[in-house]
């Protein structure tokens, strides 16, 4: 699994960062931005409590490499 924020959805709040900083990180103007890691299921817990806390749900889900796209609603990693 892998994430994706929306550049045009994100306001900058950082919450992502605090909650699951291994997975997120700001770029020069404050903004999210998703860091290329795949999400261990040890860190999904942490990722979908970022997806879930995010303000302007500017984070979702996106299928990895060699993934189908059929994990649900996003935010949802089981579908």
């Amino acid at each position: 699994m892998r994430l994706r924020v929306d550049p045009v959805k994100c306001q900058g709040y950082a919450i992502c960062t605090e909650v699951a900083a291994r997975h997120f990180t700001l770029d020069d103007w404050g903004f999210a931005q998703a860091l290329v890691v795949d999400v261990t299921e040890a860190d999904v817990e942490a990722v979908t409590e970022a997806i879930a806390d995010c303000p302007v749900r500017a984070i979702r889900w996106i299928p990895g490499p060699g993934e189908a796209d059929d994990r649900g609603e996003p935010g949802d990693p089981a579908g």
